[in-house]
């Protein structure tokens, strides 16, 4: 089988943790950043550094875009029409319209699109699917999904407070989740309090909070909290109930995930990086193998949900989100 070569832009922590995954499996990898970063990172891992997009793009299989959400828009489209897959760090773009466009794009090309949301990787959010998939939960299912971890290294550029801070960053990890194990949202409700601009300050904290109506009766709640020191580190965390029963995690637990009816497996906060997880689906599907847990689609999802609940809080209201098959 021919090694996948993918084109890594960008060089920053995400860049770094997405490199490693990338070599682990198996691919060969050139990066390219703008900001004069790429040429060490490349030098530290044995890999090449190129000096433009364009470059980067020649020949490529795949490109895997760890560059603030403003600049993913142009990249996703130049690669896609030269016909090359793309891998997004999460979210895939800026605004629902400019998600849609890409989408659009990518499906009207034939060309493979998947969305880096790492946090699906996860054994314990897997094995929850699993078990809400399967009706272990049973009926009118009730979820809360917490993340926290320190601020982000701040992008360059601005943003205002309209754009949703960490409702439209952190936050869309839980917003993924929910969307995959409870499916279509149709309402939600988000509020906020703390820094939402960047850059932000230093020690920047923020904390924003969505409830989200599913189609299916479901209500999913999703708790993000950026910290303003690395310590305590990230701490992530579920509380799933329905009329078969609970299931709970939190990463802090040096224990099991627990259903009300026994053990549903063991997953301990250490384990296999879910980078190497994530990008091994992604490189298998792109050399033809099975598609992987998520898709296009899915990222699209995310960024209109997420748009949604910085719409909320900024107005103070619910939103209403479309959903097929209903009027």
């Amino acid at each position: 089988m021919r090694q996948l070569e993918v084109a890594l832009i960008g060089a920053g922590l995400i860049a770094r943790f997405h490199l490693d995954a990338w070599i682990g499996a198996g691919a060969a990898v050139r990066i390219y950043s703008d900001d004069g970063r790429s040429a060490d990172l490349a030098r530290e891992f044995g890999v090449t550094a190129v000096g433009s997009l364009a470059e980067a793009l020649d020949g490529a299989d795949v490109v895997d875009i760890c560059t603030p959400t403003g600049t993913h828009r142009e990249i996703a489209l130049a690669a896609i029409g030269k016909g090359v897959g793309v891998v997004c760090e999460k979210p895939l773009a800026a605004t629902t319209a400019e998600a849609e466009e890409i989408v659009d794009a990518s499906e009207r090309a034939g060309v493979r699109l998947y969305p880096a949301h790492d946090v699906r990787f996860a054994p314990a959010y897997a094995r929850l699917h699993e078990l809400v998939a399967s009706g272990r939960v049973g009926a009118g299912a009730v979820a809360r999904f917490r993340f926290s971890a320190y601020h982000p290294r701040p992008w360059t550029g601005q943003m205002s407070a309209q754009s949703g801070g960490i409702l439209t960053d952190q936050m869309l990890h839980g917003v993924d989740l929910a969307y995959w194990i409870f499916g279509e949202v149709k309402r939600v409700y988000a509020c906020y309090q703390g820094d939402i601009a960047t850059p932000a300050p230093e020690g920047a904290v923020a904390t924003g909070t969505a409830i989200l109506t599913h189609a299916n009766g479901a209500i999913s709640q999703v708790v993000s909290r950026w910290t303003a020191t690395p310590k305590p580190p990230v701490r992530v965390t579920f509380d799933v109930s329905g009329t078969g029963g609970t299931v709970r995690y939190d990463s802090e637990w040096p224990q099991d995930v627990r259903v009300a009816d026994g053990d549903a497996g063991s997953f301990g906060y250490a384990g296999k990086s879910v980078f190497a997880t994530e990008m091994r689906e992604f490189a298998q599907a792109f050399a033809g193998g099975p598609e992987p847990r998520l898709g296009a689609r899915d990222a699209l999802a995310a960024v209109r949900i997420t748009q949604a609940a910085a719409e909320s809080a900024w107005t103070g209201r619910a939103v209403e989100l479309p959903v097929k098959g209903t009027a």
